[in-house]
């Protein structure tokens, strides 16, 4: 049956050439701090949500700082999550204006949340974070705390000052600095001079706001110091942060990228900052959104102090199937409702429920993912690269050859007379592995798409060839007391095989010391029983001696195999439709050898029929570090 068969063909046309005109939800596919998300599905994030809200009530109450680690793999939402939190915020205030709005129970008030992006460099990441305050709080927060600081320490805007209005400005800057001792007395005297001083209030706030001011300038302030300084810096924090008045929550996102633009060094500055803003401040909710995982990686680099101080990390889950289907009907009315159209009787319309879950069942839930598809299925309709119909055939198509092998016995039975009717060319999941290898659709070879494709190979030769499996990921174990956790662990027959990868950014050259900790986490988990044996993945080159010492000690229960960018992309591509040749080499070394199956050609190298023994002993042994063939460090 034609779903949109109750559509009339000129209404179709004119809903197919809004969308061609006009941008949809889908046409942005990866959140950013400086553009809002216009659909939550909260779903995904409930848990964390609990988290964060009780963390504000606890902080509110004592006014002590907390450190709240969020989790998730890429594409899950972490920079969406942000945008949720703001939405939030607003809403509340929103609220608090008298305006009927439709928020959550239990969410506490009187807080607000600060974007703070990676920072640009490894030096001045305090001024980096004052910006994002002052760009998120705008300057208006400087006059509040100035205010409620002046008023505190005897000040009193409505009189004068001088010998017959009261207390003097000098008087007040004395009281201030009493409170605020040592390097926060420029702090103390800008604020003072802002809030009192009128002819001076203007240099002032040039100073507070970051502004190079002329050395005479500065004499006219009385002030020796520049805002860039990080002490500076951190005492302007610490008096927005406790006189703001509210609670405020730093949201930074993505946590790994100082490791990944400069370096190890960089990564434990950055950590370092956040240990100083953590004790150093008051009445702050510290959230950091990383990826998961990277977050191993993160937690060793972090002193003990700083570890002891964080809130158990939190993980962002990816879509249900239901979730997908809310988050594409939200998506789409909010579309029909921009373009002030009236939304279609068929909600899910250009595509339909059978597409959604084919999506779904390809991307395994990961909401960047399913947008990304979601746009590229819309485009070739509405471009008319796809019809509507074929839409409908190949999933009626999909639906019928599922059933096709239950039904057939019955009907054999029943002597039924079958006719058979023609096939579609291409059935839905034929049609998402073309659009994948479309050029707007780039695979990413990082740590958590390999390691997600090398499970993925494992569990669909396990299914092919009947044998049973217990798939966990990740693998959560302890070592000295401290948590850790492995890409995945499957168990065949009893014997646990962890399945580890290190956290590099590009699969282009050697894993260097990020393979070494692969290792050591890999070697832990065996000595602590989480696991039998383990497959390692590593970038094509990977030694250093240390590394090489791990893989020599437990050389009968780690196999490590390489991967180039091209065969980490080529096995991604491959994994659900037909595993490669490294998936293939990656299930035998768990179930043995799996015989008659059909290698697929990969495009980078020769047909598999041309290069003579490529699957044999010797072929497989090319791709295990632990033997002596690859054993050749750089």
């Amino acid at each position: 049956m034609n779903i949109f068969s109750e559509m009339d063909p000129d209404e179709i046309d004119l809903y197919l050439d809004v969308l061609k005109e006009g941008t949809t939800p889908f046409d942005r596919f990866v959140a950013r701090g400086s553009m809002q998300d216009v659909v939550d599905i909260p779903g995904p994030r409930a848990k964390i949500d609990r988290f964060l809200f009780r963390a504000i009530r606890q902080t509110q109450a004592d006014h002590s700082t907390r450190m709240l680690p969020i989790i998730g793999s890429a594409g899950t939402g972490k920079t969406h999550a942000y945008w949720a939190y703001k939405s939030i915020e607003r809403k509340i205030q929103q609220r608090a204006q008298g305006i009927e709005v439709d928020i959550p129970e239990n969410i506490p008030d009187n807080w607000t949340i600060v974007y703070v992006p990676s920072p640009p460099a490894a030096v001045r990441i305090l001024l980096h974070v004052y910006t994002c305050l002052l760009d998120e709080l705008t300057a208006e927060i400087l006059h509040t705390v100035a205010d409620r600081l002046v008023e505190r320490w005897g000040g009193h805007k409505k009189k004068k000052l001088g010998l017959f209005g009261g207390q003097d400005l000098e008087e007040t800057i004395q009281n201030g600095i009493r409170e605020y001792p040592g390097i926060f007395a420029d702090c103390v005297k800008a604020l003072c001079i802002f809030s009192l001083d009128k002819d001076r209030s203007g240099l002032a706030e040039r100073w507070l706001l970051g502004e190079d001011l002329e050395e005479s300038e500065l004499d006219t302030l009385g002030i020796n110091s520049v805002i860039e300084s990080d002490d500076i810096c951190l005492a302007m924090i610490k008096l927005i942060c406790e006189n703001a008045g509210q609670t405020i929550l730093l949201y930074f996102d993505e946590l790994e990228s100082p490791y990944r633009m400069i370096g190890p060094e960089a990564e434990a500055k950055f950590l370092e900052t956040l240990k100083r803003i953590y004790n150093e401040i008051k009445n702050l909710v510290i959230v950091l959104a990383v990826l998961k995982e990277i977050w191993p990686r993160v937690k060793e680099t972090a002193d003990q102090a700083m570890r002891s101080r964080m809130e158990e990390e939190r993980e962002l889950e990816y879509f249900k199937f239901d979730d997908l289907l809310l988050y594409f009907a939200k998506a789409i009315e909010f579309f029909w409702a921009q373009n002030n159209l009236n939304p279609p009787i068929y909600p899910l319309f250009p595509l339909n429920e059978d597409v959604l879950r084919a999506i779904y069942d390809k991307t395994d839930g990961n909401q960047r993912s399913i947008i990304k598809l979601i746009r590229l299925f819309v485009d070739k309709i509405v471009y008319d690269e796809m019809s509507l119909d074929e839409v409908i055939k190949s999933t009626a198509a999909e639906a019928t050859s599922s059933a096709k092998a239950t039904s057939s016995e019955a009907v054999q039975l029943k002597g039924a007379k079958t006719t058979q009717t023609s096939a579609p060319s291409k059935s839905i999941l034929d049609k998402i592995e073309e659009l994948m290898q479309d050029e707007d659709y780039t695979i990413e070879a990082n740590p958590q798409s390999v390691a997600g494709a090398a499970l993925k190979s494992i569990k669909v030769l396990a299914e092919r060839y009947g044998k049973e499996i217990n798939l966990v990921t990740p693998l959560s174990f302890t070592f000295n007391k401290r948590n850790y956790n492995l890409a995945g662990m499957i168990e065949f027959e009893g014997v646990k095989y962890g399945i580890e990868i290190p956290s590099v950014k590009t699969f282009t050259k050697s894993g260097g010391v990020a393979a070494y900790y692969a290792a050591k986490r890999v070697s832990n988990a065996i000595g602590e029983g989480a696991i039998d044996k383990a497959i390692l993945i590593v970038p094509e080159g990977t030694g250093g001696a240390k590394y090489k010492s791990i893989l020599n000690q437990f050389s009968d229960k780690i196999t490590v195999f390489e991967f180039s960018e091209d065969s980490a992309k080529f096995l991604i591509s491959q994994a659900i439709k037909q595993p490669s040749r490294e998936g293939l080499f990656m299930a035998e070394s768990i179930f043995g050898n799996l015989p008659d199956y059909e290698i697929p050609e990969a495009p980078y190298e020769k047909p598999v029929d041309e290069m003579g023994e490529e699957k044999g002993e010797e072929g497989k042994e090319g791709n295990e570090i632990g033997s002596d063939t690859n054993d050749q460090s750089p």
